[in-house]
């Protein structure tokens, strides 16, 4: 038997979901080896929101004829907007105080998150979610989110309401809802397309990360989830049939999100080419069970933890970023102590969090804004300690930001890196281009005598340089290799080079297969991969495999201690040195460790007093086995 009560339901396993989504997303950043699908936590953000939203804006309509579109931003902005404000202050007076490097551009991002604009400010700008220079990494790179359910809430009601009142033809009496429907699965169909075609596999995939049009098929598959199943569309009592239908419908959808979240990278190829919305469909499948109170799942996700985190869920995942950020800014050994730090991280995440959804986000959830001058009036008389420091750390946010705008952009993300490796970028492409019909053809590629005056100073012998000058090979690798990519050119200048920013190991197997088909792996490969994520066995065997026994094979260990990686990639590399005979592990960790001022501040990237140190290094570590 199903009934339809008119007022609204409150879906307590809603808020289980939402905790399970926010503790998946603080586990990525927290160990995104070990979680390497914990970012898909925010598609169950968005999924939610579609079908919330959606839901009920059609119960409104379907009961007064009209929908009240400001009454829906006011209560909207009322939940969102205090927590989100407090949280860009306070960010900005830590940054003023204690990481002025942040201040460029500070004030740009205030303000497009303010107005829900964020992620196509990130766009714009070429902010990378995958990689960041020098410690330059925002605290703000998360919010993207929160601007596309924004945009959601500004233009959906207006699209759903022109359905509704176009096709407006009750059926039995009741509201004709297939248009919303149809609509919300076409547009999510169009996103897909759109993500897989735009996606490049190898490249920073942050334009479709992050792009509204390429993610809203998460929102819409919950919209359309909210049409054909309402909330207030109950099954009072469920018969067997039913509860073992949607017990299992909800179990398909939970094992299909956990299997891709603890098995998909960020930059799969697969995440772009349906992975992702196979996950939203999973999604929808577990709100299915849940909203049908017919299953056991609206009562396995209702229980006090999940509803303490799942009720401060918006609140976690505001803050949790930047105490990421900043902790790791300060503390340079992440990757030495993972569980202390991760342990303390969460604990003021969890704090934080408390504060403000108690002082923040739950009081001025249910202000009454409308005498609010008399209000603050009220307030200013009563001033007490709290008072004050809340209103410097919103003064200091406010310095911070007023200095920001008269900051040079191009001062952010420590330009003289980025640039250089921008450069790099560059000068390869045209660089590669002749070397590959070079090598076919088999003609001479000589070295300057400046470069080799210059790569003697280095450390390298008359004898090296000679036989550095026919070295065949190649080198494939991520933004540290390109950073170096000019010093180990002039060394190896018949050595390919392919080298791409927040590349990950399992995405540089493909480049690896396509040189080796093209010609241009030659006789020893150099590989630069860990930095930005974990390296598995079995994208090592994969490597092997198309290297194969006759090729020298030399890997360049990882060397990025405020990451939490560090130590796992380079005990899979000397496991895999056992294994393979032809495989030689070049311990620049070890060597950099000792030289902290050959790094920029990320400890990660040399500097460009150690790009030539690297480069020298690598070269006397591949000359020693290399194949002539």
């Amino acid at each position: 038997m199903v009934s339809q009560p008119t007022k609204h339901r409150f879906i307590t396993g809603f808020t289980g979901l939402r905790a399970l989504a926010v503790i998946c997303v603080i586990l990525y950043h927290f160990n995104p080896n070990l979680f390497s699908g914990g970012y898909l936590g925010v598609p169950v953000f968005l999924t939610l929101s579609g079908y919330l939203v959606t839901d009920h804006l059609i119960s409104e309509y379907s009961a007064t004829g009209n929908f009240s579109y400001g009454h829906f931003w006011y209560k909207r902005l009322k939940r969102l907007y205090p927590t989100l404000i407090v949280m860009l202050f306070v960010t900005a007076a830590y940054i003023t105080l204690f990481q002025r490097n942040l201040l460029a551009n500070l004030w740009q991002s205030v303000v497009t998150n303010l107005t829900y604009v964020y992620n196509w400010y990130e766009i714009a700008n070429g902010q990378s979610y995958f990689q960041n220079f020098a410690g330059s990494m925002s605290p703000f790179t998360h919010l993207w989110t929160l601007a596309i359910e924004g945009q959601f809430y500004l233009i959906w009601p207006l699209i759903t309401v022109l359905l509704l009142s176009i096709f407006n033809k009750r059926k039995h009496g009741s509201l004709n809802k297939r248009s919303v429907f149809y609509v919300a699965i076409g547009l999510s169909l169009l996103s897909v397309i759109l993500m897989a075609v735009l996606f490049k596999p190898g490249a920073d995939p942050s334009r479709v990360y992050y792009g509204t049009d390429t993610r809203m098929f998460s929102i819409l598959l919950g919209a359309a989830l909210a049409v054909i199943w309402p909330s207030n569309r109950v099954i009072k009592r469920p018969n067997q049939n039913q509860t073992r239908f949607f017990d299992i419908t909800g179990l398909l959808g939970m094992i299909g999100m956990l299997v891709i979240v603890f098995t998909v990278g960020a930059q799969s190829t697969f995440l772009y080419h349906g992975g992702m919305f196979l996950f939203s469909c999973f999604t929808v499948l577990a709100m299915w069970a849940i909203v049908s109170n017919a299953s056991h799942w609206n009562n396995l996700m209702t229980n006090p933890v999940f509803d303490w985190i799942g009720s401060r869920s918006y609140e976690i995942y505001v803050y949790q970023l930047p105490v990421f950020v900043f902790f790791g800014d300060k503390f340079k050994d992440v990757a030495d102590h993972q569980l202390l730090y991760g342990i303390i991280e969460i604990i003021l995440i969890v704090v934080i969090s408390e504060l403000s959804y108690r002082f923040v986000g739950n009081p001025f959830a249910k202000y009454n804004y409308k005498s609010i001058f008399s209000k603050i009036l009220s307030l200013l008389s009563k001033i007490r300690l709290r008072g004050i420091i809340f209103g410097l750390i919103m003064l200091l946010g406010t310095l911070g930001i007023f200095q920001s705008t008269i900051i040079n952009p191009k001062q952010a993300n420590h330009t003289k890196l980025a640039n250089h490796i921008q450069e790099n970028a560059k000068e390869a492409k045209s660089y590669n281009k002749n070397l590959a019909k070079n090598i076919k053809s088999g003609k001479k590629v000589k070295r300057s005598a400046k470069d080799e005056a210059q790569i003697k100073k280095d450390g390298l012998s008359a004898a090296q340089l000679k036989e550095a000058q026919n070295l065949s090979g190649s080198a494939v690798g991520d933004s540290v290799m390109l950073a170096g990519r000019d010093d180990l050119q002039k060394i190896f200048p018949r050595l390919y080079i392919d080298a791409q920013v927040s590349r990950q190991s399992a995405s540089a197997v493909p480049e690896i297969r396509s040189l080796d088909k093209k010609g241009l792996l030659g006789n020893n490969v150099i590989i630069g991969l860990g930095t930005n994520g974990n390296v598995s066995p079995e994208t090592v065997k994969q490597i092997m495999s198309t290297v194969g026994s006759k090729r020298q094979a030399f890997w360049i260990n990882a060397h990025v201690p405020t990451q939490p990686w560090q130590n796992q990639v380079n005990d899979t590399l000397n496991k895999a040195a056992g294994k393979y005979k032809n495989l030689h592990i070049i311990d620049w960790n070890g060597y950099v460790e000792k030289h902290p001022e050959w790094l920029y501040s990320d400890q990660a990237h040399h500097n460009t007093e150690g790009a030539p140190k690297y480069a020298s290094f690598i070269a006397q570590n591949v000359l020693k086995n290399a194949n002539k």
